[in-house]
């Protein structure tokens, strides 16, 4: 019996380590976002480094709220939506349900 407690012990913090580690792979959710002009030079990565979150992330945000192809270069005076903010970290643990009622 003592053998089968620590078994189950050391399942119950691989899997605490396990679920953590999954989280990183969840992308945030940005709540905040501005208008930017884009100046000459300017790159959706160089856009992406200024916001709190993983560049990479940022960089398909931006492109997806945009319509643009994250590879596609920026014209100089184009007015894109860059996020400003993401949700807490414990929101990506839960799930939500967009646009109508899900009784």
């Amino acid at each position: 019996m003592r053998k089968l407690n620590q078994y189950a012990g050391w399942l119950a913090i691989a899997t605490c380590l396990i679920s953590l580690l999954m989280l990183r792979f969840v992308p945030p959710v940005f709540t905040g976002w501005t208008n930017v002009i884009v100046a000459p030079g300017q790159t959706l990565w160089s856009l992406a480094e200024k916001c709190p979150a993983n560049p990479w992330d940022v960089v398909n945000a931006i492109a997806a709220q945009n319509h643009i192809s994250p590879d596609e270069p920026l014209q100089p005076g184009e007015v894109l939506q860059v996020p400003t903010k993401t949700s807490p970290f414990w929101t990506r643990l839960v799930f939500s349900f967009e646009g109508g009622n899900h009784a």
